[in-house]
């Protein structure tokens, strides 16, 4: 009955609007509508998944604008009774316009809250009072859904921006530095790119409000606080009390700022970052400057603005010197590479043979040794539920002569301790091995307290003690979608306790329980297990809300081989466990949470889902396969949410 009620109501919507138009027949089409399927006299769309908007015309009456939407769903049906739609009015001053060496900006002319719905799809925006100066490129930002229709069926919320000139045709020119996909590589797609504004969805949008005519003299022009909340230079807080570090994103992003400026054939502007230097942007990252003070050296006091910046600083040496370590990087990273080989000796020990690559093709290690800065093997049993903790795996890192001496055949080899094999997964041993080099300059270089430091693609050998197939971890998570964030050359976890690797398909994000083992890592407060460490890192980061940014699929059925997690640590440091799925739930949602019914998260494990939580571990292993919380909840990828009795 409801679904009648919503098409009897967008019926009766479209029938006044086709009364109206149809004492207007015989027009000669230039509404620009003509051909448009279902536009006017089509059924409007009765469920929308997602909202597709469009400018499809922008004219000037009385020399104010009128900005015609365009609203269609996923099946290009209209959308019709949209409510609470908003065209915000922007105008591009060129590079210069102001003051020389000012980059483009973009200044806020105006917005408008008033519209006709047609009936059809087409919704026309009309302006009072704005000001444009018709030699400039305009700018409508057209924002809408995130609510309902008049009938409750719900919008998903969209944003666009669409330039033209100033008389409603073409834009012939327009900024164009960043696009939203590079702020989506991390950023969850449909959702609002930072809690500060639970609103605004589209880094355009983001761009077109934090504009530098608008925000002149503050931190808060585009250009300026894009940087800083990506750095660690400066930290600020906002409105909300909200701490803005940067250090995640450093981490993250690792300063590389071709991260956000990718090559685009579709961003005519996306070299404006080595192009157009100006103190507002580069204050961001080197030292405290900004509005005339000190940027990277003290003869900058004196450059009060932007028009000998250029000068100085050409696009060569800045991207010289913002990217050659990271193209250095990638260029060795790219050249060397090494793979592993395991055996098990009759003592139950295993010996894990490394060898380096260049090019694809094998090499003797002694080739380079001098070069080999360290080389690291973590070997564990089980790769579904390891068997070794945190301190008793196996690990060994060869530095220097200790390489050199480790050399057998062109190989670096390894024996371990004798490992605690027995059925099932224990009979797989797993040997997660990173290898980190000295370079300069993007060529292998002996190793000194000045050459750089890097870690080339991992590698994880496996091996069986019975010879039978090896035991394989559930699989959940595509490497794929952590190089679309972290990016290709990413040095995880390189430093001084660790050679630090690359991700690549030799590896598998599982592989790293090798270390990340069931009984987390050097601190019971971490939750290093890796099933907990991954949604606890990145919960914090305020970037991943979404499970399928990560998750190729929830294999549920892997819990059926797991036993106790480290969760926590009593008063007095003594580790506490949980039961599997308790702690994989409470990796991301805090136990002491109150649910709808009153009870609280861990009151609901406990008591509905027969799960423990921070008890001791035989406790916890002991209750890991009586939990039941499955029974009612059926996690899916895009719905982790979902319950079925």
């Amino acid at each position: 009955m409801m679904t009648n009620n919503k098409m009897q109501w967008r019926l009766t919507a479209c029938a006044a609007i086709m009364a109206t138009a149809l004492v207007g027949c015989g027009d000669d089409g230039n509404d620009g509508n003509d051909g448009d399927p279902g536009r006017p006299g089509g059924n409007p769309a009765e469920t929308i998944a997602q909202l597709n908007l469009e400018v499809t015309k922008v004219e000037y009456v009385d020399g104010q604008p009128q900005v015609t939407v365009l609203a269609t769903n996923e099946e290009d049906e209209s959308v019709v009774g949209l409510q609470s739609m908003e065209v915000k009015n922007f105008q591009l001053y060129p590079q210069g316009f102001f003051q020389a060496g000012d980059s483009a900006r973009w200044a806020s002319a105006g917005s408008s809250k008033v519209y006709e719905d047609h009936g059809n799809g087409y919704y026309t925006f009309s302006f009072e009072g704005i000001e444009q100066n018709s030699d400039l490129t305009q700018r409508y930002n057209v924002l809408a859904g995130n609510n309902t229709l008049p009938d409750g069926t719900p919008v998903p919320r969209n944003e666009i921006s669409e330039d033209f000139d100033g008389q409603g045709n073409d834009a012939l020119y327009t900024k164009d530095v960043i696009s939203h996909d590079a702020c989506t590589a991390c950023h969850v797609e449909g959702e609002p790119l930072t809690t500060r504004h639970s609103s605004y969805f589209e880094a355009e949008t983001c761009i077109n409000c934090h504009n530098e005519d608008r925000m002149t003299g503050k931190r808060a022009s585009f250009q300026h606080l894009v940087h800083t909340i990506h750095n660690t230079a400066a930290t600020f807080t906002d409105k909300n009390d909200r701490e803005y570090t940067g250090q995640a994103a450093e981490a993250l992003l690792q300063n590389n700022c071709q991260a956000c400026h990718v090559a685009s054939e579709e961003l005519a502007e996306w070299g404006n970052w080595t192009r157009v230097p100006t103190k507002e942007t580069c204050s961001a990252c080197h030292n405290n400057g900004y509005d005339g003070k000190d940027v990277v050296h003290l003869r900058h006091l004196a450059e009060q603005d932007n028009s000998s910046c250029a000068a100085c600083h050409n696009p060569t040496q800045i991207e010289s010197i913002h990217m050659k370590s990271h193209q250095d990087e990638a260029t060795v990273v790219e050249q060397f590479g090494m793979t592993a080989t395991s055996v098990v000796n009759a003592d139950n020990s295993v010996t894990i043979s490394v060898n380096l690559t260049e090019n694809g093709q094998p090499i003797d290690a002694g080739s380079v040794v001098n070069s080999l800065d360290m080389v690291e093997y973590v070997s564990n049993v089980g790769p579904k539920f390891p068997v070794l903790g945190y301190y008793s795996k196996d690990s060994k890192a060869f530095h220097g002569e200790e390489i050199a001496a480790a050399i057998e055949g062109g190989s670096v080899v390894y024996t371990t301790k004798a490992l605690p094999f027995a059925e099932g997964d224990a009979d797989t041993a797993l040997t997660l091995v990173g290898v980190r080099v000295c370079a300069e300059n993007g060529v292998l270089a002996e190793c000194s307290d000045n050459a750089d430091k890097i870690a080339l693609d991992a590698y994880t050998s496996f091996v069986s003690k019975s010879g039978a197939a090896l035991s394989e971890r559930h699989n959940s998570l595509d490497n794929a979608s952590c190089l679309g964030c972290h990016g290709e050359t990413f040095q995880l976890h390189n430093g001084s306790h660790h050679a630090g690797f690359v991700l690549n398909d030799n590896i598998k994000v599982g592989d790293c329980a090798a270390c990340h083992t069931p009984e987390g890592t050097y601190a019971p407060t971490n939750m290093g297990a890796i099933e907990l460490k991954l949604h606890k890192v990145h919960g914090e980061q305020w970037i991943v809300a979404d499970c399928a940014q990560c998750h190729t699929d929830f294999e549920v059925g892997s819990f059926n081989v797991k036993g106790a997690l480290n969760t926590g640590a009593a008063e007095d440091g003594t580790a506490l466990y949980s039961t599997p799925r308790a702690a994989t739930c409470i990796s991301c949602h805090n136990p002491a949470d109150t649910l709808a019914g009153g009870e609280t998260l861990q009151q609901h494990i406990v008591n509905v889902g027969g799960g423990l939580v921070d008890v001791p571990r035989d406790q916890a292993d002991a209750g890991a396969q009586v939990e039941t919380c499955f029974y009612c909840h059926k996690p899916e990828l895009n719905n982790h949410t979902v319950v079925s009795f």
